[in-house]
């Protein structure tokens, strides 16, 4: 955000402008040749500076509606805990992991010797699977969706978007890629003659960054349990 004193050099530029244009501005001529007054001229050139006046003190302090609700997330952080989860993951150490990055939690009674895993649809499902067999048969599936931060803009958006879901149906566990979410972003740019002065990039010249999070789906399965895929997924099994 723009300060004050960050201001005063712009302000300044503005009326220098302001008052050698004025000065310039005497009288205009019509067609006829004869004089007019240019008061109406000077009126005019006086609202354009008042104009960028405003916009040069207003704009940079305005934000929107949910930028306040919306935390820091640089990239490279969540780089960082994208692979820390991962080889949590693993390595079987995932109890390692903050509960922070716990996104949905299943429990399962299942009695069945064999286990199918599906895709709900033909899209790729991009979550990674890891299967930790327990040392027991305790007809239980335990799930646990991981999920590290993403971002726009440097922005946190993980409250934003939703979860994977799963189905059990028989010996058949579904699992469901996460509903797409719809994000409007808003932004403020100053006009271009302030622009000239304080170089910053024009609304042409921004552009935008989407990062997404590791996700991670870790199963804990009875120790004979046999499991079977039915779909291309990503499945890697603890020791």
């Amino acid at each position: 955000m723009m300060n004050i004193g960050s201001l005063l050099p712009i302000l300044f530029i503005l009326v220098i402008i302001s008052i050698f244009t004025a000065k310039g501005i005497r009288r205009t001529v019509n067609n006829k040749g004869k004089s007019v007054s240019s008061s109406w001229a000077r009126r005019i050139f006086g609202g354009y500076i008042s104009l960028l006046l405003i916009c040069t003190i207003v704009v940079p302090f305005i934000n929107g509606k949910d930028m306040t609700d919306l935390k820091k997330a640089p990239i490279d952080a969540i780089e960082k805990e994208g692979a820390t989860l991962f080889d949590a993951a693993a390595a079987g150490k995932i109890n390692t992991i903050g509960r922070n990055s716990i996104e949905k939690k299943w429990d399962f009674e299942y009695r069945e010797p064999k286990l199918n895993l599906s895709v709900g649809t033909e899209e790729f499902f991009a979550t990674q699977i890891f299967v930790e067999r327990k040392k027991t048969n305790d007809d239980k599936i335990e799930a646990v969706y991981y999920r590290t931060r993403s971002s726009v803009n440097d922005m946190d958006i993980s409250k934003v978007i939703n979860p994977i879901r799963l189905t059990l149906a028989g010996d058949l566990l579904t699992l469901h890629n996460s509903k797409k979410a719809k994000l409007n972003f808003s932004i403020f740019n100053q006009i271009f003659p302030v622009t000239q002065f304080t170089g910053e990039p024009s609304l042409f010249q921004h552009q935008s960054s989407f990062y997404e999070g590791q996700s991670i789906l870790y199963l804990r399965i009875p120790k004979d349990l046999e499991l079977n895929s039915k779909s291309e997924v990503n499945i890697q099994f603890v020791e």
